[in-house]
């Protein structure tokens, strides 16, 4: 049981910025993904039920936002803003690498990340507007889920250490675990609320994959596989893609 707890902390450093201590660094496990996304979703929706009785929706919508970004360490907006640096500059291999680790953030992450945040806001403030907010477990378990098959099944390039660290502690075992959790987690979920956001969720995780397809085969076309940046982009752009989808439902 220790040995478990100390598993999920380690992936609960890596993946947030929630204080935990730690007796004992283990390998980060995927099959923890989904659990912290669920404790990530939790503290949201705390934050919001306090948050009702003081502010109006639009404040709100913000707030949760920065809390969900704190939370989050900005880790996975810091891979998006990397990834588009490095991207859409149109250079070769070896210069989009010395690009995505360059500290400094250029125009195409400020302009990336400006439109990201603000969309997500508006998406933030629909769900509140349609009293969903609970939607928010589904997102954070479902994309964290949906990493473990990226981390498993595609390539790290030779240049990303987080990538290639991820990758070989990574087992298919895990896999098997992240999915036992993640249907758990769901069925609790489904059994409270119902099942209204059943088709958004299956057009969500259809898009997702493509977005997963596609970022990874533009990936091995410049660097010769996918990098920890690409994985904080797919969180991300994932993030956006199951909430624009549930919008429209």
């Amino acid at each position: 049981m220790k040995k478990v707890l100390n598993n999920f902390l380690t992936a609960l450093t890596f993946m947030s910025r929630i204080p935990v201590k730690l007796k004992e660094v283990s390998e980060i496990k995927l099959n923890y993904f989904p659990l912290v996304g669920l404790l990530l979703a939790v503290i949201i929706i705390i934050s919001e039920y306090f948050l009702s009785y003081i502010f109006a929706v639009e404040i709100r919508a913000l707030l949760l936002l920065i809390i969900y970004i704190y939370l989050t360490g900005a880790l996975h907006l810091d891979g998006l803003g990397d990834f588009a640096d490095g991207f859409f500059a149109g250079r070769g291999k070896e210069k989009t690498i010395k690009i995505m680790h360059d500290s400094n953030s250029g125009i195409f992450a400020l302009v990336t990340l400006i439109l990201i945040l603000a969309l997500k806001y508006l998406l933030f403030k629909e769900l509140l507007l349609g009293e969903n907010i609970q939607a928010i477990i589904i997102m954070a378990v479902l994309i964290r889920y949906i990493l473990g098959y990226v981390v498993i099944f595609i390539e790290p390039a030779e240049s990303s250490m987080l990538g290639g660290a991820l990758s070989k502690s990574a087992e298919v075992i895990d896999l098997f675990y992240s999915t036992l959790i993640t249907i758990f987690i769901f069925c609790i979920y489904f059994y409270f609320k119902g099942s209204f956001f059943l088709y958004p969720i299956l057009l969500s995780v259809v898009l997702i994959s493509f977005l997963v397809f596609y970022l990874a085969g533009w990936s091995y076309k410049k660097l010769g596989g996918i990098t920890g940046d690409i994985h904080g982009a797919i969180i991300e752009l994932g993030e956006l893609i199951f909430l624009l989808t549930l919008s429209i439902f």
